[in-house]
C-alpha cells in the first residue's frame, strides 16, 4: 500500500536495484509477497507497488486466468521462498474480462487457447450474463479477482495448506487504470477515509 502511494505521488524508491542488490540476490531470493495479476502492459506489479529486485514474486496471466503453470508457480513460491502474502489483483477495463463476458453465450473467442482462457473466467462472471456492464467493468473485475482467489484454494492443496495454517494471507485488489490507485477489499485493510474510496472497496491511498 505504501509502495502504491509512492507510485501515485511520483516518489519512487531509488534503493533496491543497484549492482550490490543484484549481487546480493544472486545466491537466492526471499520475496515477502506473491502477486497474481493480469498480463496487461499497463499494470506491472513491481512498478505500481514500487517494489524492487527480489521483493515480490509475480505471476501474470490475462485476466488472472488460472492454468497449471500459474498455480504451480505460486505453489513453488510458497514451498520454497517463504512469502506470507498472496495478492490476486485485477484491474479496471480488463480486456480478458470483456472477452469472457462477450463469450458467455458460448461464442468463439478466436482460438482454442483463447477459448480455454476466457472459459476459465466464465464461472466468475456467469451472474453478469444479460446485464448491463458496470463502469469500467470494475464490478466484474472484482468478481474475477475474488473468484480466482477462491479457486486457488479449491484447486491447490498446497495453497490451501498454507492458508489454513495461518502462514498465508490471501487478499484481492483492483488496479484503477484512470489514476493508478490499487484498491483492496475492506475486510483486507483498515477502513479508508479518502474521497476516492468507494463503498465497495478501500483505497490504498489512505495507507
Amino acid at each position: 500500500m505504501n509502495g502504491n502511494k509512492r507510485f501515485m505521488g511520483h516518489k519512487i524508491r531509488r534503493d533496491g536495484q543497484n549492482k550490490a542488490d543484484v549481487q546480493r540476490l544472486s545466491s537466492g531470493q526471499t520475496p515477502h509477497a506473491i502477486v497474481l495479476s493480469c498480463s496487461d502492459s499497463r499494470v506491472p506489479p513491481e512498478i505500481v507497488f514500487d517494489q524492487k529486485l527480489g521483493e515480490i514474486f509475480v505471476v501474470r496471466t490475462a485476466g488472472e486466468s488460472l492454468g497449471d503453470n500459474a498455480i504451480a508457480s505460486i505453489e513453488y513460491a510458497l514451498e520454497h521462498l517463504g512469502p506470507q502474502l498472496l495478492i490476486v489483483m485485477g484491474h479496471t477495463s480488463c480486456g480478458a474480462v470483456k472477452a469472457a463476458l462477450g463469450t458467455l453465450d458460448g461464442s468463439d473467442a478466436g482460438s482454442p487457447a483463447l477459448n480455454a482462457l476466457v472459459g476459465g473466467l466464465h464461472p466468475h462472471l456467469k451472474s453478469f450474463k444479460g446485464k448491463k456492464n458496470s463502469a469500467n467493468f470494475s464490478v466484474e473485475g472484482w468478481s474475477v479477482a475474488d473468484g480466482v482467489a477462491a479457486e486457488l484454494l479449491t484447486r491447490s492443496a498446497i495453497i490451501k495448506k498454507h492458508a489454513q495454517s495461518g502462514n498465508l494471507k490471501i487478499v484481492t485488489a483492483l488496479y484503477n487504470l484512470s489514476d493508478g490507485a490499487v484498491d483492496f477489499k475492506p475486510n483486507d485493510t483498515k477502513p479508508s477515509t479518502t474521497p476516492q474510496a468507494t463503498k465497495d472497496h478501500t483505497s490504498s491511498q489512505s495507507h
